[in-house]
């Protein structure tokens, strides 16, 4: 500035302009400066200072066309002061910028800037920054601005490529720092109608709001941070959850401290609560720059076990047998990781409930806790249950003691579970391979069966009533690579025989497509008390019988090889009624005998020597044969006495499906046949 003093009180007016072709520092050059000062009066002036090109350091840049206007400059002790002014630039890294500005400086009271609005991110953005004694300060004020635009220029995120992103960022950010950078960050935003969509369709948002209040302060190194987040409105997808702010505000939090040297990144307290699903908080360590695990807990909270499978468990469960569930209940859970996975877990049950919707298994409301450590032994976990189904058939209340450690669960004591007027007795049970992450989990167990009433059990299953009980030894089960099998047999008491099932297998037992395979044989079975429970017709004798090679796919028949017929020993009467015979004859040769229409009508049952009846199913064809005759047909009764009745077979293949449609239509009452 120059000044002319002429005499006392009087002043010169000054007009002071300048031009310098270029100005250049290490990362940075100004081309085109003008300086222009015009003072009409003590102390005040006008001030207007010109570039042609400014780079801005560290590649933010650079601006061309830049003008800044102060038309009333006040001149103080020690400083200056422009009370309004103006800016303008044709080219910026935020684009062509017209804007207001005043500011002040002071060698006592520090320096200051604002900016009324700039255009930013098609929305606008007002700043004021200051400082003092190497201390400064920068607010900014943010109102709608699009939030791709915005991470474009800010270049702090990396937006994923062909996304559809949309959203207006509102709110206030604050900075202060000194000479080597920023010391303490506040952020209080709002990201409004946020919509995105992933080009696989994986990831989707709509009409979400978020709220964000956050402040980090340095400390020796650390940033430490205290956030908050609210999502009060929208509806987030990624795949496979769904996640909507229907039943209230989503709330998450985070505090700790992060190292940005090391990348290291401590979590003293971190929390997630969906409304009526699930309350998430815990602490954690997470290092490097990928935040790999080196220390986290996590504890969850739910009261509302339908609403958490629902939204967070099911998604992940589909096409397992678990995928269709109804669950209630409340539920607590703590897991606790090490840079080796999971180190401890603890699980507390309350009221939980679950039933399958396809009708294969249920449990009772339960009460219990779980405790699980790698490497340490945990006290006994125990369950309540008031009962319990499979297939429809339910149990009584019985009791679970069990240890979880290392990789697999031991009993503690046997389990007892009544069934149908007997029980079902666990003796032991050894589990391992399931809780370490990539191995296939396999058991081994002993069990026996005692009692169960086949009255009760057929009446429970709605079929025909059964008289006897179910007794028998399920020595050495086992379960692996998804194989069930059972290294003892099941004996069946029933009809006043025993029916024995041995090499017990089942490939897949809850899955989409189980296969079980067994061999079984019947001894001695009354024909009276099996025709009566099916109504078959009347027949008296006993029956011998094995099932070979039988297998089972989805709980259908695929092959099997089966032989009936009456023991040699047999010292019982062989009586056999009309009816029985007309529905024997429409198994083998798929019509009725006709009896009714014919003499024999007068006889309401027959005298026989034998039964004999074969059965071989390979897929969808069944071989069909009985005891031999000379002209080429086989018997089904040969018959005894007289009048004799004989029933002949003459089809030998028979498609499987028109074999189960002959004894659907046979005359059976009160059964069920598929």
């Amino acid at each position: 500035m120059l000044a002319f003093v002429l005499a006392e009180g009087a002043f010169a007016a000054i007009e002071l302009s300048t031009e310098v072709e270029r100005i250049a520092g290490e990362d940075w050059s100004a081309d085109g400066v003008s300086f222009a000062l015009q003072s009409a009066s003590p102390g005040r002036a006008g001030l207007t200072i010109g570039l042609s090109e400014l780079v801005l350091p560290e590649g933010h840049g650079r601006l061309r066309g830049v003008q800044l206007v102060c038309q009333d400059l006040e001149t103080l002790d020690g400083g200056w002061r422009c009370g309004g002014g103006s800016m303008h630039a044709d080219e910026s890294p935020i684009g062509p910028q017209q804007a207001a500005w005043q500011g002040s400086y002071s060698a006592t009271a520090g320096w200051q800037l604002e900016i009324g609005e700039l255009q930013l991110a098609r929305g606008t953005a007002a700043l004021m920054i200051g400082g003092s004694d190497g201390e400064w300060r920068l607010d900014v004020r943010l109102h709608r601005l699009a939030t791709v635009p915005l991470a474009q220029l800010t270049d702090t995120v990396d937006l994923p490529e062909g996304w559809q992103i949309r959203g207006r960022t509102s709110g206030m950010l604050t900075l202060h720092g000194d000479p080597q950078g920023p010391v303490a960050v506040k952020a209080d935003l709002v990201v409004d109608r946020i919509s995105f969509a992933s080009p696989d369709g994986r990831h989707a948002a709509e009409n979400t709001l978020l709220k964000l209040d956050a402040n980090a302060r340095k400390n020796a190194g650390n940033w430490l941070f205290n956030t908050r987040l609210a999502i009060p409105r929208g509806a987030i997808y990624t795949d496979p959850v769904f996640i909507d702010t229907g039943a209230g505000t989503i709330h998450a939090n985070a505090q700790g401290a992060w190292d940005a040297v090391s990348g290291d990144l401590r979590l003293d307290a971190w929390g997630i609560r969906l409304p009526d699903v699930v309350d998430l908080n815990g602490t954690g360590r997470l290092l490097g720059d990928q935040w790999e695990i080196g220390d986290l807990t996590l504890v969850a909270r739910s009261d509302h076990g339908g609403a958490l499978y629902e939204t967070l468990l099911q998604p992940f469960l589909i096409g397992t047998a678990a995928d269709d569930l109804e669950v209630e209940g409340s539920i607590g859970m703590v897991l606790h990781y090490d840079h080796h996975g999971i180190e401890q877990a603890g699980l507390e049950l309350s009221g939980f409930a679950l039933t399958d919707r396809q009708g294969r298994y249920a449990l009772g409301p339960s009460e219990g806790s779980v405790a699980w450590d790698r490497a340490k032994e945990v006290p006994v976990s125990r369950l309540n249950v008031t009962g319990a189904g499979i297939y429809q058939i339910p149990t009584g209340p019985f009791s679970i003691e069990a240890r979880f450690s290392g990789d697999g669960v031991s009993l503690q004591r046997p389990v007892v579970v009544p069934v149908s007027g007997g029980e079902v007795r666990l003796d032991s049970f050894v589990l391992s391979g399931a809780l370490v992450a990539g191995d296939q989990p396999r058991w081994k167990a002993d069990a026996s069966v005692r009692g169960v009433s086949l009255e009760q059990l057929t009446d429970t299953l709605n079929w025909p009533r059964f008289n006897g009980s179910i007794d028998g030894e399920l020595r050495d089960m086992r379960y692996s690579d998804q194989l069930f099998q059972v290294g003892g047999g099941l004996d069946v008491s029933a009809f006043d025989g025993t029916i024995m099932v041995r090499g017990l297998q089942i490939r897949d037992p809850l899955g989409l497509v189980p296969s079980l395979t067994a061999d079984a044989e019947f001894r001695g079975v009354s024909l009276l008390a099996l025709t009566e429970a099916f109504s078959f017709g009347r027949i008296e004798g006993r029956l011998d019988g094995e099932i070979r090679d039988l297998r089972l796919l989805a709980w259908q028949p695929d092959s099997f090889v089966m032989h009936l017929y009456t023991p040699e020993d047999d010292d019982m009467k062989h009586r056999i009624s009309q009816r029985a015979v007309e529905n024997l004859t429409e198994i083998g040769n798929g019509i009725s005998a006709g009896l009714s229409t014919t003499f024999l009508r007068v006889f309401e049952e027959f005298r026989y020597d034998r039964i004999d009846l074969k059965v071989s199913l390979q897929g969808a064809v069944a071989e069909l044969d009985g005891l031999a005759r000379p002209d080429g047909g086989y018997y089904l009764v040969k018959g005894a006495g007289l009048p004799r009745i004989d029933v002949i077979g003459r089809n030998r293949s028979v498609a499987w499906k028109d074999l189960v449609e002959r004894l659907r239509r046979i005359q059976v009452e009160g059964a069920r046949i598929e």
